[in-house]
């Protein structure tokens, strides 16, 4: 074949158009590859047409002609952006059109992700001047995919070439709606990209897009982009695209999950049923909202269909079950505050399949704020037990070994000064065996051990060096020289406590270490108030004893006052929930032990934030 002139724009005139089957076959060469040299790459990546020109045998030999990445001489003038070049070589050789690199890329892949328009416009152009003779080798080239099954759109989408994209949709109409590995069609990527023109435009191409569009649902991507424009396009243009489905999610769940306000009204102005339509998991739009802590939406669903309150999943759990369980706290704020009435005590009272109240939910997963705020409420039943039997306070030590940690100790804590029980069917030695499995007591008690040590150490050692020393004269020889100051009388109060707390530590713990199970619970539920009395009387004896040391001094005994408590009440915001004692809390003292309890709950925050 002849070499065409090639004028300054990159443009062909008048070409001769290739007989079809060379677009589409090699040369009856050998079929094995053969590495491209460095001369003849380095000239390609330069547009050097007129080397080419001089060494035409590299043209025939092209289809054969790749790099180690398997590109071809075309895929390198294209990436380079070369379009005079690009029109050389397809003219010379159209097969070069469908040879793949080893990422099954064509040459317009190339093009579409380096975003060279004046070469994707040759190559459309040339594809479009062989369709006249056969329809069917131009939509191979238009549809060829990757390895990730992604067309030239997809790619020109991906990279965010806009121009090209148009460019590409206007050439073949049916390349918006092919879907790739993942179910994204160009259309969905358009849409989620913001881009209204060109999703236009790609709908313009189709009368039917329900029937048309692949993969993932188109509705669920104008609500991901949160572009109510593109949404009411879509849905003007055909109204059955409602039903669609993405990941079996409807359209409202889909939009409350993810917080998009001004959808979800829209939606529920134009499409109210959808609230009854569950998705393929069991969930309804309003569990969806409460599952991500969208108060907002949650209102907006409720004001239109109260009823809404009362739907239940495939587990039975409704709106509460749901909050409580993925520890959101606003939601059930929400709902406990406008449903004050007693006739929605059966609300956060009802049991799903396995008898869980939302309270039982939200103690099994662990959110200590959720189980606050349901157990101070009057219209939970705090004795309510599941279908094991099992009390929210029993679903606490049944499940507390496993991964303790801090905010397991808040949930126990949350239950028991709220007051709730047991259930009379516990048994007292399976929750024993739950928790010394693993040997983990065995490392508690050494450790309890070896602090209540170091305080009796420390207590007696205080104690026998006396703050402001002794007398050393008559008539009191030997006595304390500041025992009629009320500081040193309760540093020494103080200091006796803690040292006597801490024996008693010592010995209930020595009998822990027996190894009966029942004698270790026994042990611990004495041992850990005790620590607590220990630790708090140390720390005021110091306190006292300085300030007891230094008071002539005002200004002095004013700061270190000031600082001890402080961080005395620091010391108790830790230690209460901890040393809390087990057994049957009285209802003053669970509301006694609430407030230091709240401020270590705010101060331990919460890992489950809301959107809204």
């Amino acid at each position: 074949m002849g070499r065409p002139d090639v004028d300054f724009d990159g443009r062909v005139a008048q070409p001769s158009i290739p007989p079809i089957n060379s677009v589409i076959s090699t040369p009856s060469l050998n079929g094995e590859t053969i590495s491209m040299d460095p001369k003849t790459m380095s000239a390609v990546r330069a547009g050097n047409v007129n080397y080419l020109r001089d060494n035409y045998s590299y043209v025939r030999l092209a289809p054969r002609l790749v790099t180690n990445h398997g590109n071809t001489m075309l895929h390198l003038a294209a990436s380079s952006g070369h379009a005079s070049l690009v029109r050389y070589l397809i003219n010379e050789c159209p097969s070069l059109l469908m040879k793949s690199n080893l990422m099954d890329e064509v040459v317009l892949h190339v093009a579409a992700r380096t975003g060279h328009l004046d070469v994707m416009l040759n190559l459309v152009d040339f594809i479009k001047e062989i369709s006249r003779n056969a329809v069917g080798v131009a939509k191979r080239i238009y549809f060829a995919k990757n390895k990730n099954q992604d067309t030239a759109l997809h790619v020109a989408l991906k990279e965010k070439h806009m121009l090209v994209a148009s460019y590409l949709v206007s050439a073949e109409k049916d390349l918006s709606f092919v879907a790739n590995t993942d179910g994204f069609s160009p259309l969905y990527l358009a849409i989620e990209a913001g881009q209204a023109d060109l999703v236009a435009a790609m709908c313009h191409q189709s009368s039917d897009l329900r029937s048309k569009v692949g993969g993932r649902s188109i509705v669920h991507a104008a609500l991901k982009a949160k572009r109510k424009d593109i949404l009411t396009a879509l849905l003007r243009k055909d109204a059955s695209l409602i039903d669609l489905r993405d990941e079996g999610r409807t359209c409202l769940s889909f939009g409350a999950s993810i917080g998009y306000y001004e959808g979800i009204c829209y939606l529920l102005d134009k499409y109210l049923d959808m609230v009854y339509l569950s998705d393929d998991d069991g969930l309804f739009p309003i569990h969806m909202a409460a599952k991500y802590g969208h108060v907002k939406i949650l209102e907006e669903i409720l004001k239109r269909c109260p009823e809404a309150l009362e739907l239940l999943d495939k587990d039975g759990q409704n709106v509460l079950h749901v909050a409580a369980r993925n520890g959101k706290l606003e939601p059930i704020k929400f709902i406990l505050r406008i449903y004050k009435d007693k006739n929605k005590k059966k609300l956060v009272n009802e049991q799903d399949v396995d008898g869980n109240t939302p309270l039982h939910l939200a103690t099994k997963n662990w959110h200590p704020k959720v189980v606050s705020m349901l157990t101070w409420d009057n219209r939970v039943d705090l004795t309510k037990t599941n279908n094991k039997g099992f009390t929210a306070l029993d679903v606490a030590e049944d499940n507390i070994v496993s991964n303790y940690v801090f905010h397991q100790r808040l949930t126990w804590l949350a239950l028991r000064s709220g007051g709730t029980p047991r259930s009379p069917t516990t048994n007292d030695r399976r929750i024993i065996m739950k928790l010394a499995d693993g040997g983990r007591y065995k490392d508690q008690v050494n450790t309890l051990l070896l602090v209540a040590t170091l305080v009796a150490t420390m207590t007696f050692t205080a104690g026998l060096t006396l703050p402001g020393g002794y007398n050393g004269s008559a008539p009191n020889l030997g006595m304390a020289v500041l025992t009629k100051k009320t500081a040193f009388q309760v540093f020494l109060v103080c200091d006796t406590l803690a040292m006597y707390s801490s024996i008693i530590i010592i010995v209930a713990l020595l009998w822990a270490q027996l190894g009966d199970i029942s004698i270790i619970l026994k042990a611990f539920y004495m041992a850990l108030p005790f620590l607590g009395l220990a630790l708090t009387s140390m720390s005021i004896a110091f306190m006292a004893g300085t300030y007891a040391a230094v008071s002539h001094v005002p200004l002095l005994g004013c700061f270190v006052l000031g600082i001890g408590v402080i961080f005395l009440l620091v010391l108790l915001l830790f230690l209460v929930p901890y040393v809390a004692p087990i057994g049957n809390i009285q209802s003053f003292l669970g509301h006694l032990l609430y407030y230091p309890y709240f401020l270590r709950l705010l101060a331990a925050g919460d890992n489950n934030s809301n959107n809204d």
